[in-house]
């Protein structure tokens, strides 16, 4: 590790406990998913901001304009770094409730801030478990509350799109919620695979239209992924 690598996570370090422990104690004493989940916006937008232009990345977005602020849906990006999180949490607007993998949960203040703030755990190796999570979580969402899901469930290594999985597309078809894809780009030059050192540069998020739901069935399944497959791989090469 580098002088300036250990800088970098020192950095990250001290911006997690300062966000995280106010945060975390916050959404504790109030009570629902629905006012967590706005907790937890505020404390991730602006975390993810700052820690990102303290290390030099700059975000651009586009597409913002095809989501209505008041919506509610379930937005599903790909997943190539570690960056791609405060990335998203950056832009997007609406209340997000993330779908988080059970390890993640014991990680000092990260883990703590997740599951204060009402953010959705699931057991990787109980897929009915998980299934289960999902579908308690959906129903608990009021307003513009929105769910963020990778669908491909854990970061490529070479940067292609992952077969996607199918525990979400089951929800959001179940609560009829309108699918959004979003296209991350450029995270991968950010952070590598496996590695923890950060370089600046610049990251591009795409917003496509949102995908609906309502009205279809398990017979659509098939076509619905495909679609939200196809659509993540339309985007533009890189952050340009």
């Amino acid at each position: 590790m580098t002088p300036l690598n250990a800088l970098q996570l020192l950095i990250i370090g001290i911006l997690t406990v300062v966000f995280g422990l106010p945060g975390t104690l916050l959404a504790l004493l109030l009570p629902g998913r629905t006012l967590k989940g706005k907790v937890f916006l505020w404390v991730s937008r602006n975390y993810s901001r700052i820690v990102l232009k303290a290390l030099g990345v700059r975000v651009a977005s586009g597409g913002l304009g095809n989501i209505d602020l008041q919506k509610p849906y379930v937005f599903m990006a790909n997943h190539a770094s570690h960056a791609d999180a405060p990335v998203l949490a950056s832009v997007l607007p609406h209340p997000l409730h993330w779908v988080f993998k059970k390890e993640l949960s014991k990680i000092p203040v990260l883990g703590w801030v997740l599951l204060a703030c009402g953010q959705i755990m699931v057991d990787r190796s109980d897929p009915e478990g998980a299934r289960a999570a999902l579908k308690k979580a959906f129903s608990g969402l009021t307003g513009n509350s929105s769910v963020m899901i990778l669908p491909e469930g854990t970061r490529s290594r070479d940067g292609k799109l992952r077969p996607l999985k199918k525990g979400g597309f089951w929800m959001a078809l179940d609560a009829g919620l309108p699918i959004v894809p979003v296209r991350v780009s450029g995270t991968r030059e950010i952070v590598a695979a496996d590695s923890l050192r950060i370089r600046p540069g610049r990251v591009l998020v795409e917003v496509f239209p949102p995908i609906p739901t309502e009205g279809k069935g398990p017979a659509d399944l098939p076509e619905l992924m495909e679609r939200v497959r196809e659509t993540l791989l339309s985007g533009t090469p890189g952050p340009g």
